[in-house]
């Protein structure tokens, strides 16, 4: 079974900003490594929610993330390394890993969310059901930014 390690890892850099640097700001931009349908061995978006909604965290997506808010599609070819993992191109919305898993979190109390915006394309745009990595967009993860305003310390 692969270790769920997001929630430890949110939570020790919580405990440092709160404990060790309390003047600071919180602002942190993780691979939550999240999935909308977790099987056993996987950390759901919903729960990892719950769990940094429990420790006065809020993220850009908010304090309750819509699970089909996607920010990876990627699905590996039979030319790249790990053929066990490979699928072909009809299997793609299947098989394919498209999930919610990039986050940006921060303290509750600290800032609003005004806007935030996902790109796969390298145009400041996402493209819903378009796998990438691609030639113009090398990245298997999409770009999470957000616009925060800030409402207390």
């Amino acid at each position: 079974q692969i270790p769920r390690t997001t929630a430890p890892v949110v939570a020790a850099v919580h405990k440092y900003a709160t404990q060790v640097v309390p003047d600071s700001t919180l602002l942190f931009g993780m691979d939550a490594n999240t999935y909308e349908n977790p099987k056993a061995d996987q950390q759901g978006v919903t729960a990892f929610a719950e769990f940094y909604s429990g420790l006065d965290l809020n993220s850009c997506y908010g304090p309750t993330p819509n699970p089909k808010n996607y920010t990876t599609f990627h699905a590996r070819t039979y030319l790249q390394p790990q053929l066990n993992k490979a699928i072909r191109y009809a299997e793609k919305d299947e098989k394919g890993d498209r999930n919610p898993k990039d986050f940006i979190v921060f303290h509750s109390k600290e800032y609003k969310v005004l806007q935030t915006t996902k790109d796969n394309t390298g145009d400041q745009k996402y493209t819903e059901g378009m796998v990438f990595p691609t030639l113009r967009f090398p990245s298997d993860h999409g770009i999470t930014w957000t616009k925060l305003l800030r409402t207390g310390n």
